[in-house]
This record gives structure tokens, sequence and C-alpha cells, in this order.
């Protein structure tokens, strides 16, 4: 490392990984994930240059992709960070879809409810 470096010591420039995204999911009576709309994020749904100048913001120009839920592998809640201003509160599923995958999806429990997000709190988990 040199004594007097030129640029400080920071996390500019780096592009965080597995962020998770927002999908839509159906519940079953019970409150378990029935289907999984995995087409829900913005990325998957604004294809770019289909924007008209007088658009502001994207348009849903997407088909939905609900996937069945075929079984629920694993279910846990975390609950960290309570002294935080943001605590984090959620509710996690492995679940097993149609196509054989596995899927992890959480519902922010703290920030699902009076959302306006595609999934109302619902994000896919991608490691």
């Amino acid at each position: 490392m040199e004594s007097t470096p030129r640029t400080p010591v920071r996390a500019h420039g780096l592009r965080p990984l597995g962020l998770p995204r927002p999908v839509r999911v159906e519940l079953a009576a019970t409150g378990m994930p029935l289907r999984v709309d995995l087409a829900a994020s913005p990325a998957a749904r604004t294809p770019r240059g289909q924007r008209t100048p007088r658009e502001p913001r994207w348009t849903p120009r997407w088909t939905p992709r609900w996937t069945e839920v075929i079984d629920i592998a694993e279910v846990w809640r975390i609950g960290e960070e309570w002294w935080r201003e943001r605590p984090i509160r959620r509710t996690y599923f492995t679940l097993v879809v149609e196509e054989g995958r596995s899927v992890t999806v959480f519902r922010d429990e703290l920030n699902a409810l009076g959302t306006s997000e595609a999934g109302g709190g619902w994000f896919e988990q991608r490691y």
C-alpha cells in the first residue's frame, strides 16, 4: 500500500451482487405461497428503448410469468437490527416451483403494508 495514495479508500464504483428484486406472490387460503410471478421485477418489464418521449415512467409491457409452487421446502423468519432506525423483519420461503428449481422469496413484514410496489412487499432473494 502506498504511504500517500491518490484515491481515498471507499466503496466507490462497486456494484452490489444478489440484491433482492420485487416479485408478485399469490397466496393460498393458509397464507402460504401458491404461485409466483417471476417477471414482476421492474427490470424484467421495462425493455430498453420501448418508452416514448411522452412517457415519464415505465408502463407495464410485460407478460406475467406465473409459476406454480410444487412444494415449500423451508420457512424461516428473521428479525434483525431492531435497535436501528430501519429494522429488518422478514419471512423467507424456499419454494420448489414447476420447473423443479428452488426459488427463495421473502415478505418484508415491516414495509409490506401500504406499499405501492408490484409485489406488495414480496421479493426474490438471489444468491
